[in-house]
Parts: C-alpha cells; sequence; structure tokens
C-alpha cells in the first residue's frame, strides 16, 4: 500500500512539471505576438496620420488653383519654410511617426491618372510619408500615403426677367403681367418687390419653410413662400421694404388656386451649392416664376388688340400661354446645373373679319367693284428655348466686388426657336371690266389671296462676358427684341377668272388678279393700310412686345444677369 502511494505522488509531480514548462511557452509566444500587434498597430496610427496629413494639406493646395499656370503655382509648394506647403505641414504636423516627408505637385486627376504636364493645372496631388522604430522587433516600419483634391469654382446667373421688365417703367406690361400672377397690382406696386431681393438661406431660416434642400426639392405652398418671403423682408428692412410687403399682401387672396411648387423646377441649383444658398433671389421672379412652373401655363390676357382695328371681328380665339420666366442657374462651368433655359411663348389666334368695304379698282384694262365676303387670320407665335450656359475657359474671377475688381465669368448664349407671323386668307368676289382693243367684257372674279407678315430671323449664338458689379442690375442682352411684323407678302391661293363667250389668256387673267393685289395692298382704305396694318401694330406693341418684355426674351439670345462667383472650394478627390 505504501508503495502504490508514493507512486501516485510521483505522478502528480511530473505533471506539475509539465504545465510550468507549457505556461512559459504560451507566455513567451503571448509576449511576441503582443509585441508584434503593438508594433503592427503603431505603423498602422502613422499611416492612418500620413493620410490624414496628406488630405489637410491637399485641401490647403487646392484653394489656391484659380487658373494660375504650373510655373506660377511652384513657388507655394518648395521646401521652403516660408512656402504655403510648408506652412501647411508645420500647422498639421501632430502626427505620430519620423523623419516626416510631405510634397505636392500640380496638374489634373480624372479618378484614375495623374497628368503632371495639364496647364493651368486643375488639381493638386499631396504624397505623405514618414516612418516609426518599431518598439519591440528590430528595425522599422514606414507609411505613404496619397491625396488628390481639386479646386471647384461656381458661378450663378439668371436668364431672362420679370423684374428687369417692369424697371423699365413700361405700364404696357401690367395687363399680361396681371393675368398671369392672377392679381391686380399698380406699376409702383410691382416695382416695389422688382426692387427686392431674398435668399434661399434666407428663406429656410423662417418657421415657415423648410431647409435649403427641401426647398428645392420637396413641393411648397404657394402661400407658404409668399409668407416666408414677407417674413424675411419684414425682418431685414421693415421700413424699407414696406412698399413689397404691401404689394405681396395681395397674393394669398389667390394662393389657393396655385398648386405647390417645386423651386427646383424654376431654380437649376443644386441644394449644397454655396454660391446657390447666398444667392440674392429676385423677389418678383421667383414669385411670378412659381406661379408659371406650378401652373404649367398661363395664358396671357391682350386687352383692346381689336382697337383701331376697322373690319376686326370681335371673335378672337385661342390665346398666347406663357410658360416659364426667368431661371436661375448655379454650378461649375460647364456642367448641366449651371445651364438655365427660358421656356417658349408659344400660342396662336384665330380672327374673324367683318363688314369689309369693297373694292374700286381702276387699274389699266382693268375697272369695276370687287366684295369680300370673308376674310379670316392667324397669328402664330413661338418664341422659345434660348439656353445659357456657364462656360471655362475662360476662368470664372471672383473679385472683390468693385468695380475696379468685379467678379467674372461668361456665359454662351444659344439662340432659340423664333415664329412670328400673321397670316389672312381673303375671298375677293364680283365683277370686273376687261378692256380689249374695241370693247370690254365683264369677267367673273372669284380668287383667293393670303396676305402674310413675318419677322425677320433671329440673331446667330454668341458667348456674354459677365461682370459683377454691374450685371448683378443691368442685364447684358444678346440677340435682338422680338421684332415687328413687316413686309406683307401677297399669294394667290385659288383663281377663278372666267368671261362669257370668251377665253381669256395668260396675260388677260395676270391683268385681273394684279388688280386685285393692287386693290388689296395700296391705297389709304385698301386692307392692307386700313385693317392688316393697324393690327400688326397692336400685336406689337399690346401683345408680343410687352409679353416678350416681361419675361426677358429675346429673339437669338436673353437677357442675361450675373448674381455670383465662388472660387477656389477645395474638394478631395478619390
Amino acid at each position: 500500500m505504501l508503495r502504490g502511494t508514493w507512486c501516485v505522488h510521483r505522478d502528480e509531480r511530473g505533471q506539475r512539471g509539465a504545465v510550468a514548462v507549457f505556461l512559459a511557452v504560451t507566455i513567451a509566444l503571448l509576449l511576441a505576438v503582443a509585441a508584434l500587434a503593438v508594433d503592427l498597430g503603431t505603423q498602422r496610427v502613422v499611416r492612418r496620420d500620413m493620410q490624414a496629413i496628406a488630405d489637410v494639406v491637399a485641401l490647403d493646395m487646392a484653394r489656391e488653383i484659380d487658373g494660375r499656370s504650373q510655373a506660377q503655382l511652384a513657388a507655394l509648394v518648395t521646401t521652403s519654410s516660408t512656402s504655403l506647403l510648408s506652412q501647411s505641414v508645420a500647422r498639421n504636423s501632430t502626427t505620430l511617426g519620423d523623419d516626416l516627408v510631405v510634397t505636392a505637385d500640380w496638374g489634373s486627376w480624372n479618378g484614375t491618372t495623374w497628368n503632371t504636364t495639364a496647364e493651368p493645372p486643375t488639381a493638386v496631388k499631396v504624397v505623405a510619408s514618414a516612418s516609426t522604430d518599431f518598439a519591440f522587433a528590430a528595425g522599422s516600419g514606414s507609411a505613404t500615403r496619397t491625396a488628390y483634391a481639386t479646386s471647384t469654382t461656381t458661378a450663378c446667373h439668371a436668364l431672362g426677367s420679370y423684374a428687369a421688365a417692369v424697371r423699365s417703367n413700361d405700364s404696357a406690361l401690367l395687363a399680361p403681367l396681371n393675368s398671369l400672377l392672377g392679381v391686380d397690382l399698380t406699376l409702383v406696386g410691382y416695382q416695389g418687390i422688382a426692387n427686392t431681393e431674398v435668399s434661399l438661406a434666407q428663406l429656410a431660416a423662417t418657421a415657415v419653410l423648410g431647409t435649403e434642400t427641401e426647398l428645392l426639392t420637396a413641393p411648397v405652398a404657394f402661400g407658404d413662400l409668399v409668407k416666408g418671403t414677407i417674413d424675411v423682408l419684414n425682418k431685414e428692412k421693415p421700413a424699407g421694404y414696406s412698399a413689397a410687403v404691401s404689394a405681396l399682401g395681395s397674393f394669398p387672396a389667390v394662393a389657393g388656386s396655385v398648386p405647390a411648387v417645386r423651386l427646383g423646377s424654376l431654380l437649376n441649383i443644386s441644394p449644397t451649392d454655396s454660391a446657390a444658398l447666398e444667392t440674392g433671389l429676385n423677389v418678383l421672379d421667383l414669385i411670378a416664376g412659381s406661379v408659371g412652373v406650378a401652373t404649367g401655363q398661363h395664358a396671357v390676357a391682350v386687352p383692346n388688340l381689336q382697337a383701331q382695328v376697322p373690319g376686326l371681328g370681335s371673335q378672337v380665339t385661342g390665346g398666347i400661354f406663357v410658360q416659364q420666366g426667368r431661371q436661375t442657374a448655379c454650378g461649375a462651368p460647364n456642367s448641366a446645373e449651371a445651364r438655365a433655359a427660358t421656356s417658349q411663348i408659344a400660342g396662336d389666334l384665330g380672327l374673324t373679319f367683318v363688314n369689309l368695304p369693297s373694292m374700286n379698282l381702276n387699274l389699266g384694262l382693268v375697272k369695276g367693284t370687287l366684295q369680300t365676303p370673308k376674310a379670316t387670320g392667324n397669328v402664330h407665335l413661338k418664341l422659345g428655348n434660348a439656353t445659357s450656359q456657364l462656360v471655362d475657359p475662360p476662368q470664372v474671377h471672383c473679385g472683390n466686388g468693385t468695380t475696379t475688381d468685379p467678379s467674372t465669368f461668361s456665359v454662351a448664349v444659344a439662340s432659340g426657336l423664333a415664329e412670328y407671323s400673321l397670316t389672312v386668307d381673303l375671298e375677293v368676289k364680283g365683277t370686273l371690266k376687261l378692256e380689249l382693243l374695241l370693247t370690254s367684257v365683264d369677267v367673273a372674279v372669284d380668287v383667293g389671296v393670303r396676305l402674310t407678315m413675318s419677322s425677320p430671323a433671329p440673331a446667330a449664338t454668341s458667348t456674354v462676358p459677365l461682370a459683377l458689379p454691374p450685371n448683378d442690375v443691368t442685364p447684358k442682352s444678346t440677340g435682338g427684341t422680338v421684332n415687328v411684323l413687316s413686309s406683307v407678302v401677297p399669294t394667290i391661293t385659288s383663281s377663278s377668272i372666267t368671261a362669257a363667250g370668251l377665253t381669256l389668256n395668260a396675260s388677260q387673267i395676270t391683268s385681273v388678279t394684279t388688280a386685285v393685289l393692287d386693290g388689296l395692298t395700296n391705297g389709304p382704305n385698301a386692307f392692307v393700310n386700313k385693317t392688316l396694318t393697324p393690327l400688326a401694330s397692336n400685336l406689337d406693341s399690346q401683345l408680343v412686345g410687352p409679353v416678350a418684355r416681361l419675361l426677358g426674351v429675346r429673339v437669338g439670345g436673353a437677357d442675361v444677369f450675373a448674381l455670383e462667383a465662388v472660387c477656389s472650394l477645395p474638394a478631395l478627390r478619390g
């Protein structure tokens, strides 16, 4: 028994010895792994710090990208302690690691390829590297990280303008503008709101409306938009904006008939664009444009179109439609956001002429009297889709806002479709006497005549340089105003000229048709002079001219305003 017991005690001692050896080996391995983890962790921290400093320095350098050449920017990235690169590194060098080296190069970056020869440069490449001694293992580790940054320049411009038209003090604009907005304001009232501006940031700060993003992307009740605008004006300058606030007070009465509007349909801008958020938006353009966008189109009533037009019947059918006024666009040069477009003014008016006077003809061999039992007309108008695009080159320049150093940028304006014509179809009937060699012959006349007046073709596309100031108030105008109707062109559309018992030759028929055209176009009582010309004048002065000026629409161009320019906004690019 004693011998067996001793054997058991000896085995336990052997087991305890084996555990001690295993534990010693395990602790050694754990210490080695922990040491490796610490060294690798330190190196990882250095890598993270190198990426951080590369990013920050790249953003600093990108602020200097403003159209200067490689040679002009070279002095900013030297190793001199006074260079912009050295100063940026010094401000941000609280990093882990030794032997910090930061370099920067200018060029261009498209997300995959770095081009060091780009001129002028549009991006900066920053490389940051450092080393760290391992705490447990022999030697050291290094970390190198790269960052690319570009400088974003944005600018805002506007195409066409209600406000510019109202500032012209042309009372003829009030009728179409009142019709468009559904209110009845005097010129003083319109000038009050035409001389005020609000920004998206200001509107978003009111209790009535949401954030800038919500303003541009979500439906906004028209009444809330008006109330928010009034709140901003009362807060900014209660006394100075009293006329505008009073005029805006007329709009809530019609707000219920206007659907909710998405301002993004009127303002072609991104809610994150810093230039867009602070840009002053003309209140009249904003309100009038919102109504146009919300309803899709508005018929413009034209009072007294028939005034002083003898023979024009009371029935004028159809209408002229205004689909959109001034549009604001903000964005980087050549981007989709920096493109604006004026919508069409389009429509057709049907005309009926009644009680037209008889035509007394005495032209060479043709004499007699003819009647015009039927005359109808059509006014066709299509002006639209003039587009403007912020372009680069030339570079956007952000000045100090003075006349000696304004902000400048250029906008390419493309001519839009332009059709403006007045067409009248007449039936001319009766009996004339055709003088032949020894006798006169009665000739039965039934002739269809078309009289056409049209406007000249639009001007060509152009690039418009803008300066801020003065083009925030005074627009640059390209193309021309809507051309007036001119040059009556008569055309025989149908002809029935017969003489009993006689076959007329081509020369005799020509004599009769020439006499008919002469009777319509010549003399103070002729249809063209007495009816058609006054009608064309009324169209120009009471309809097309005011509506086109109201919107700032110009044939083959536009009224273009400079609103804002922001330069050197840095952004990291992966």
